[in-house]
């Protein structure tokens, strides 16, 4: 299992149960996660849209880029490319519509890593490009390996800039670098999750994390919603998939509590109108005066109605009022044995809708 599938996982198992993640901004949650992005998005590795409870389109865009353990240095080529990347999405990002930002994972605790993601930190709180540069350069201020990470960053910006043919790379003016690497790093985060051994105390947390949707509602089957999610994981990525709640809870569906939704309070409002429809309709003849019922036998209509839903995307059933097609329709199985695991059915009657509003 490579360390970017756990990296989707662990961002898939928070669409699922509704979280954020600190690299989103407070209040966020997730809304979908898109994979392999370029050429769309320069940092491409996983793309991450996120909204708070009351936005109804997602605030954020976060690209994010996975690698196991970079070496943040101008003289290493893959840190090249990444940087470069990086510079591409800062110079890319559009004025108007939801913020981008851009988030480097890393696996656990790494020095350069730990000292990118303080200069991210500080850079976050500073107006502008020559605030940030001379407080970090302050003497005595920060200690040396953070300012000569930052060094680092603007040999590697400067490099970035020159390849992607915005300056040369002996001639590229000190403000333009600064400024774009202080815009990179102001939108920039840097997690550190501990997904592999020796220390796994985060991929643990996500099997936790989803006991409350599982199908169980225990360990043993978060852990094997995990295992699902790794699955889908490794389908999704060479397909270039975007994937939303629904499409996961689709995916997943054989894993997971079908009791168990996000939008609780409008799945119960369903259910209401579910009940409501069934209990409305009568599948008998009652005698006015007497207490005798007749069931018409409509087994051949009710199959040929089946076969006929089964391959089409829509039915109307039609006929006079009170020939019974309410009863034939809400006679139909919701699911058969096969499907029981991944087909819910609802009946809804529509009269019924205004009524909770």
């Amino acid at each position: 299992m490579t360390f970017e599938r756990k990296v989707a996982v662990h961002y898939l198992s928070r669409l699922l149960v509704g979280e954020g993640a600190t690299e989103l901004g407070d209040g966020r949650c997730v809304t979908s996660v898109a994979f392999q992005q370029a050429p769309e998005h320069s940092v491409d590795d996983l793309v991450v849209r996120a909204a708070r409870p009351d936005e109804q389109e997602p605030s954020v865009v976060l690209a994010v880029a996975v690698r196991r353990a970079p070496q943040l240095v101008s003289s290493d080529e893959s840190t090249r490319k990444l940087v470069r990347a990086f510079v591409e999405a800062v110079v890319k990002a559009p004025t108007d519509g939801p913020e981008h930002r851009w988030c480097l994972v890393v696996a656990g605790l790494q020095p350069h890593a730990e000292q990118l993601a303080d200069l991210a930190a500080l850079a976050a709180t500073q107006m502008d490009a020559p605030g940030f540069f001379d407080l970090i350069r302050t003497p005595g201020k920060f200690d040396a390996g953070v300012r000569g990470r930052l060094d680092q960053i603007e040999k590697l910006v400067q490099r970035a800039l020159h390849d992607l043919g915005r300056a040369d790379t002996d001639t590229a003016d000190t403000v333009q670098v600064q400024q774009h690497a202080w815009r990179l790093l102001a939108g920039l985060s840097v997690s550190m999750p501990r997904l592999e051994a020796p220390d796994e105390t985060d991929w643990a947390e996500v099997a936790n994390s989803l006991i409350p949707v599982a199908r169980d509602s225990d360990l043993a089957a978060a852990s094997r919603l995990r295992d699902r999610l790794v699955t889908l994981a490794a389908e999704y990525s060479p397909k270039s998939a975007r994937v939303d709640l629904t499409v996961l809870r689709r995916d997943a569906h054989d894993a997971l509590d079908p009791t168990a939704r996000r939008h609780q309070q409008g799945w119960q409002a369903i259910d209401h109108l579910h009940r409501r429809a069934l209990a409305s309709v009568r599948d008998e003849i009652k005698e006015i005066d007497g207490d005798r019922r007749l069931r018409l036998d409509r087994s051949a209509a009710a199959e040929a109605l089946a076969e006929t839903v089964a391959g089409a995307a829509a039915v109307v059933v039609g006929g006079e009022s009170g020939v019974g097609k309410s009863a034939l329709a809400l006679g139909l199985p919701g699911t058969d044995a096969a499907d029981a695991d991944r087909v819910q059915a609802l009946w809804i009657n529509l009269r019924h809708v205004h009524k909770l509003t």
